[in-house]
Order: C-alpha cells, then sequence, then structure tokens
C-alpha cells in the first residue's frame, strides 16, 4: 500500500476522532461549574455575585435567588427547618423548597421543571421561573452568555392587613414584648416600617405597635388618606373603634344605688374580661340574649354584673343598651304573669329528674359554660324565698340546682354537674312548669357539631390549603365530616354540621356560637395540615383549655377527648402519629362544650393529598374519629 495513503488514512481517523469529541461536548451540558462565563444583568445594570449563575443539567440558567431579588427590592426569607424559601415582593408571595419542584406562587400550585439547589450557602434556583413569578421578562443572548432580567418597580405598601384570626399586637417587635392591643382578621392598619418578621403599624388611635408578618400581609393599593387614595376604602382599620351607643351617666365613676342600665346580649354568646381591655383574660361568658346590669363604664367599655354575683367587662359594641326595671315588675307596674314557684328534685333511676314549678308551662334557652348547664327562662318572675333558691343534690350527674332572678326578666336555672350530662325537658302534666330530665351522656342521644373547616363564610371565599395537584382543603374537609356525620346518626346521635356545601352561614368564631346556640355535648372540628415541606405527614389532633381560666375547668374532659380521637384515628389510617397537642383556635376557644380540631393528615404532601383525595380514604378517617367519640362517652 502506498505509504501517502496509509498516512492519509490516519490523518483522516484522527480528524475522525476529533470531531466526535468536539460533537460529544457540544451536546453535553456545561456542568455546574461553568458558570464564570455567565453575565447577569439586572434593570439594566451588568452584577457579579459571589456565587456567579450556572447552566445547570436540565440546561436551565440558575442565579443565587438571595441576591438577585434583594436587589429587586424583595424581601427572602430562609426557613431552616423546612429547607424553605420564601420571597416577597409587592403582592406577590413565592415560596419553594430545596430540592423540589413544587412551588407555589401566590398559593397556586407550580412544577418547576428543574429543583432549587444549594451552592456552598446559597440558594440557586432557575431565572426564568422566578422572573415570570414576579411579573419580570428574561433575555437570553447565547453568544455573549448574558442572561439580562427586567422587573418593574414596585411601590411600598402603605397598609398591612391582619390575616390570623385574632392578632397579638405587641409594644416591640418580639415575642417577648407586651401585648397593647388583640384585632381581629381582614383588620387594616397603616404601615409605619418594618424590621425581619415584623411590621411596625399605627392603630386609629394613634398608638404604635408591632405586629408579626407571619400573622400580615402588606397592601398595595396606596389607599390611605395622604396618599393619593380616596380614604375609606379599606375598612376595617385597626383598633377599638368608638361606639355611637347610648353615653350612660357616670362614665368612669363608681355607681350609686342601682344599675345604671341593662347590656343586652344580640343572638351570639359574648366573652366578660377581667378589666376594660381586649387583652384582659376573659372571667366569664354573656349567654345570647341576656340582660346584664350595667355597674361602671370606662370609655367603649361597661362593667356588667354576671348572675354568680361577679362582675367583668364588656365591650359596649358587643351590646345594646337599655333601661333598668327594678325586679319583680313591668315597666308599667304590673306583676309578670309567669312565675317560678319552686324547684324538686328526684331519682328517676340513673338519671336526674328536676321540677320546675310554675304558674304555666314556659320557653325557655339553654347553654352551657363549664361545669353548668344553664336554663334561662324569659318574661317570668321568681317567686321562691332565699332558702329554697337551691338545692343540693350531690348525686351523678348533678352537684345542685340553682335558681335566680337573672335580669328583671328572666329567671335563670343553674344545673351545676359532677359529670358528664344531657338534658331532655317536658311539660308537667298538669302544666305547671317543665320537668327537667338529666343523665349521664351517651353517644345515642347526644347532640354533636362538626365543623368541614373552611368553605365560602360571610367574610368571603376560604379554600384552605391546596394541594400539588389541585386538591381543596374545603372539600376533602366536607367530604369526611359528612360521612362522620352518618356513623353518628346511625349510633342515635342528634348531628348539626355548621356547612353542608360550599357555604357555611357562620364566621369562624360563629361556627363555634352556633353550636353553645343548640345545647351541643361536643363540637369536633375538622382540617387537613398543610407545610412548606412537601416531606411533612402525620396525623395530630388540637385541644384548648388553659390552666388559671374557666376553659380550665373542662381541660380534663377536652384532652381526655383529644385523646380517644387521636388515638382511634392513627390506628384506622395508619399515618404518622403527631400526638394530642393544644392550640388557641376560635373555634376551640369560643365554645362552650368539650371540642377538638382535628388535623386529618397533610394536604401538601402528594402521598397525603392523594389519600384524602380518596373516598375510600375519607371513610376510614371518618370511622377512626367516630371510633375515638365513641370510646369518649364509652369512658363517661
Amino acid at each position: 500500500m502506498d505509504k501517502r495513503i496509509r498516512t492519509g488514512r490516519w490523518g483522516l481517523l484522527l480528524l475522525l476522532l476529533v470531531l466526535m469529541y468536539i460533537l460529544t461536548l457540544g451536546l453535553k451540558a456545561l456542568p455546574a461549574t461553568a458558570g464564570p462565563g455567565v453575565t447577569l444583568i439586572l434593570n439594566g445594570n451588568r452584577v457579579d455575585p459571589a456565587v456567579p449563575p450556572y447552566i445547570d443539567d436540565n440546561g436551565r440558567t440558575m442565579v443565587p435567588l438571595r441576591f438577585v431579588m434583594e436587589y429587586m427590592g424583595a424581601r427572602v426569607d430562609w426557613v431552616e427547618k423546612e429547607q424553605g424559601i420564601v420571597v416577597n415582593r409587592g403582592a406577590t408571595i413565592l415560596k419553594m423548597w430545596i430540592g423540589s419542584r413544587q412551588a407555589y406562587v401566590n398559593g397556586q400550585g407550580i412544577l418547576l421543571d428543574t429543583t432549587p439547589v444549594l451552592k456552598g450557602n446559597t440558594t440557586m434556583v432557575p431565572i426564568r421561573f422566578i422572573s415570570q413569578a414576579f411579573g419580570g421578562q428574561v433575555d437570553w443572548n447565547a453568544a455573549s452568555q448574558t442572561v439580562r432580567i427586567t422587573l418593574g418597580t414596585v411601590k411600598g405598601a402603605n397598609q398591612v392587613r391582619l390575616t390570623g384570626s385574632y392578632v397579638n399586637i405587641r409594644s416591640g417587635p418580639g415575642l417577648d414584648y407586651s401585648i397593647i392591643d388583640v384585632l381581629p382578621r381582614g383588620t387594616v392598619l397603616r404601615k409605619l416600617g418594618e424590621m425581619p418578621d415584623w411590621y411596625k403599624v399605627q392603630l386609629n388611635d394613634g398608638r404604635q405597635g408591632w405586629v408579626a408578618a407571619a400573622y400580615a400581609q402588606p397592601v398595595y393599593d396606596n389607599n390611605l388618606p395622604g396618599n393619593g387614595g380616596t380614604p375609606g376604602e379599606n375598612p376595617p382599620t385597626g383598633g377599638t373603634q368608638p361606639s355611637d351607643e347610648t353615653t350612660l351617666p357616670g362614665d368612669d365613676q363608681p355607681p350609686t344605688g342601682q344599675p345604671l342600665g341593662l347590656a343586652v346580649i344580640g343572638s351570639r354568646p359574648v366573652a366578660i374580661l377581667a378589666g376594660p381591655s381586649p387583652v384582659e383574660k376573659q372571667v366569664g361568658t354573656a349567654t345570647a340574649g341576656s340582660k346584664l346590669p350595667i355597674w361602671q363604664q370606662k370609655g367603649d367599655w361597661w362593667q356588667v354584673e354576671m348572675t354568680n354575683g361577679r362582675r367583668g367587662w364588656l365591650a359596649r359594641a358587643l351590646a345594646s343598651f337599655a333601661p333598668y326595671e327594678p325586679s319583680g315588675s313591668e315597666p308599667d307596674g304590673r306583676t309578670p304573669g309567669l312565675q317560678i314557684t319552686g324547684v324538686t328534685v328526684a331519682p328517676a333511676g340513673d338519671a336526674i329528674q328536676v321540677t320546675v314549678k310554675a304558674t304555666e308551662v314556659f320557653n325557655y334557652k339553654t347553654s352551657r359554660w363549664d361545669n353548668r348547664l344553664i336554663v334561662d327562662v324569659p318574661g317570668a318572675l321568681l317567686a321562691v324565698s332565699e332558702g329554697q333558691k337551691t338545692v343540693e343534690v350531690n348525686r351523678p350527674p348533678v352537684a345542685r340546682v340553682r335558681l335566680g332572678q337573672f335580669t328583671a326578666d328572666t329567671v335563670r336555672i343553674v344545673f351545676d354537674l359532677n359529670g358528664a350530662a344531657r338534658m331532655n325537658a317536658r311539660p308537667a302534666a298538669d302544666k305547671s312548669g317543665m320537668i327537667f330530665l338529666l343523665e349521664k351522656s351517651s353517644l345515642k342521644g347526644s347532640k354533636i357539631v362538626i365543623d368541614p373547616g373552611h368553605g365560602t363564610d360571610p367574610e368571603g371565599p376560604d379554600p384552605g390549603a391546596i394541594g400539588p395537584t389541585g386538591v381543596k382543603e374545603k372539600d376533602v374537609n366536607l367530604a369526611i365530616a359528612q360521612k362522620l356525620a352518618s356513623l353518628l346518626r346511625k349510633a342515635g346521635a342528634s348531628v348539626y354540621l355548621t356547612r353542608n356545601g360550599e357555604n357555611c352561614p357562620y364566621t369562624l368564631a360563629g361556627r363555634a356560637y352556633f353550636a353553645n346556640d343548640v345545647g351541643a355535648d361536643l363540637f369536633i372540628s375538622i382540617h387537613s395540615n398543610a407545610s412548606y415541606s412537601s416531606d411533612a405527614s402525620g396525623t395530630s389532633t388540637y385541644f384548648y383549655a388553659p390552666p388559671g381560666t374557666p376553659l380550665g375547668e373542662q381541660r380534663e374532659e377536652r384532652r381526655r377527648l383529644a385523646t380517644a380521637i387521636q388515638a382511634a384515628l392513627v390506628a384506622a389510617i395508619e399515618r404518622k402519629d403527631l400526638g394530642v397537642l393544644e392550640a388557641n383556635f376560635s373555634v376551640l376557644r369560643n365554645t362552650n362544650m368539650p371540642s377538638v380540631l382535628v388535623e386529618t393528615a397533610f394536604i401538601s404532601n402528594p402521598t397525603e393529598e392523594q389519600l384524602l383525595n380518596s373516598p375510600a380514604f375519607q371513610a376510614r378517617v371518618a370511622e377512626g374519629i367516630f371510633n375515638g367519640i365513641s370510646t369518649y362517652f364509652a369512658d363517661n
């Protein structure tokens, strides 16, 4: 063979090998360390972050999140425990996690095509998604390896809106500062400044305080007076509003003689506090429709007297004013037609029969508080001697029966209980009053209120948490609640749901007041948990009964109910046992009866989301809660 031909062939072979090598490199994505060649331009300015951009194995340009977003005026928070990142800019909130393609933009789940990673101590994220999430524009020049990001400016927030049910306003930016006010969800406050995790705000009475950023969100509509907006577009504003109610004589003066008037409670029970401030502890509850003597007024607060003789403070906005009429007479001086003339008590098998004697059969309203069952008889006069107003019983479930003239035209009958009890009533055979039968509570014949969490209520739509594939918590909660209601009804219980569809006629606290109104034995609120971390999973049950408060008298009963439900639920659905926990949820602190809030599973966890969306799993959840309720009654 000619030597030149052999040499040419070897040269051709070498050339082919070189071309294959080049093509292989060209087809292979640049490694994560190949970043120095990528130029980053933010809003027209070239920047050089300490950790430079690079192209990852999925061909996505990765940039240092905190550097880019803080340069663009955003706030970036790192959640160490969950390896999560939360970015706030303007009206947009972005949530994402290291190693996860799941992200949320204003609560809407989005699946990324690459995952955020940690490079050293720096979070690197796909720039195109980040820019688009905040309404920006990304331009990539392949020839110069340049990425250009343009984001519009954001007006500073003038206000914050409270997102918690009841939010503490503190004197400084930290939990160790004192509470100066407590305001409800939806209140809008002027924002004066901010620090990490805290907003400085101004109340409408001029006071300044701090609110945790976890329970507030910025409002960017610039509608505060003096900022180019129209006054009054963002109610309610913060702080206690002055009342337009009738001004009473003796404001801020000690009482003399008879009460100044009567505080008439509306259709929902209200709290009585130890002092004239919303941060004072609760010392009692005024039942719906009751009329409390007013002994003093301080600003927007009335000092009222409860049926047990104890005095406390009531916000004027929660009641209406009525003139005080001396006990025993109508306004025109006539004696009421209905008189309560006595009470007798007798055993009736395992129950206690209480006959309340009267001049006729009467209507009544019931309520429960702590270890007391209360019966109010409107339009009645108590006509018994002082020595007959209390009858000692000391036989389960009744310790004693007490009668009193609660207001000028309402007689109150109080059954002090020494065990769990339910009550039935019927007119006396001779129509001379009513007979009340109190017996040990059991599942059969009990009244149970089930609260499917979230849904559309008077404050607006609330879907609750939303799972990775779009499953809504409100729908899961309702499906479980309906299945639980069916099981309880088959067992002989009377069941009430706070909602039986999308709409709930009650506010958050109103769900608890509804249970109080119907005289429920138990209140069960059903929820699905959620977390920044998609790995979080498991089941938990909450109760609330802090020691040293009126609710503390129910502490053992509430914890026993929560413990029974948690144990039975975990056994039924076989998810991670997160235990019995205590938290100050509105539906728990406002219910008079034993109550729990069940977090069935994590809808933010892809596996548990699909379980929660399964009718078969929902049925197992319902069965577990049912078994726990059955155990609770069996152990009474």
